[in-house]
């Protein structure tokens, strides 16, 4: 089994979906409480452009010179009094150097998909920027020093995407928005129909990439449980630990292969 991961960082931006990390925080919750498997020993900081809190929905904060735009639908209409915010713990740039200085270690990395992966913000000087413009530029640099793995649910591989990082690898993604995702960025391999992927050293290599970081991605929202029971498997006392969590959490776990075509996708995508 490989060595364990210790210290999990989640990154938060505005819009994102929020069970694509509700699910993998609740089964890395209850790992958290398992001695045996060295659960007990992993922590958790949430990683954002700043401090204030991050909603799922597309909610402005106070004071800024834009707004909020999907190029692709010309607009959408935020219910602001149905919301949830995450608060998060550190800063992009704030971590970058405590990893660069070697105060701080990122083990794995989770990238949550979400609207908000693909909205743009509208300035009044006529300017436009991806809400994750910093997230964007901020992962080529920090994935260097990720020590473990990064792990992308539903289009947070769209996002890692953007950023290069999986030009050459095998991954998956959203299979509502693949269509989409897939033509932005051909030069990943993507794998439609799979409920999850796992980009190791060799796959890496295959990509020319400087260094063995595997990448794990998940397919649309619900996947990301999948994605992580499967992690879990890996890293933390095998299929049994894993299958543990699963029924505490009353989840009907299928164990998908890595990279097996899903059913799901069968009957509602007509992925063969």
């Amino acid at each position: 089994m490989s060595p364990k991961p210790q210290t999990f960082y989640v990154v938060l931006y505005p819009c994102f979906q929020l069970l694509d990390l509700a699910g993998p925080l609740d089964i890395l919750n209850i790992l958290s409480q398992k001695e045996e498997h060295g659960g007990s020993n992993i922590s958790l900081k949430f990683v954002s452009e700043s401090t204030a809190p991050v909603p799922t929905k597309a909610i402005l904060p106070k004071g800024v010179d834009y707004a909020y735009s999907f190029p692709e639908t010309g607009g959408r209409a935020t219910n602001t009094a149905f919301n949830q915010y995450l608060t998060p713990d550190i800063t992009y740039g704030e971590l970058l150097q405590k990893v660069e200085s070697g105060e701080e270690h990122v083990d794995v990395l989770l990238i949550p998909g979400g609207a908000g992966s693909r909205m743009q913000r509208k300035h009044q000087d006529g300017r436009i920027s991806h809400v994750c413009e910093d997230l964007l530029l901020w992962l080529p640099k920090i994935a260097p020093h990720v020590r473990t793995a990064i792990l992308t649910v539903c289009t947070g591989s769209h996002l890692l995407a953007q950023a290069g990082l999986l030009d050459g690898r095998r991954a998956t993604t959203n299979m509502l928005r693949y269509d989409i995702v897939v033509p932005q960025r051909p030069q990943v391999k993507w794998a439609k129909g799979a409920r999850w992927i796992r980009s190791d050293g060799g796959d890496a290599k295959k990509a020319g990439a400087k260094d063995d970081l595997e990448i794990w991605s998940s397919a649309g929202i619900s996947a990301g449980m999948d994605l992580t029971l499967a992690f879990v498997a890996e890293y933390f006392g095998g299929v049994e630990e894993s299958r543990s969590i699963a029924k505490s959490l009353e989840y009907d776990w299928s164990e998908p292969k890595e990279g097996e075509i899903c059913k799901f996708y069968g009957r509602y995508f007509g992925v063969e």
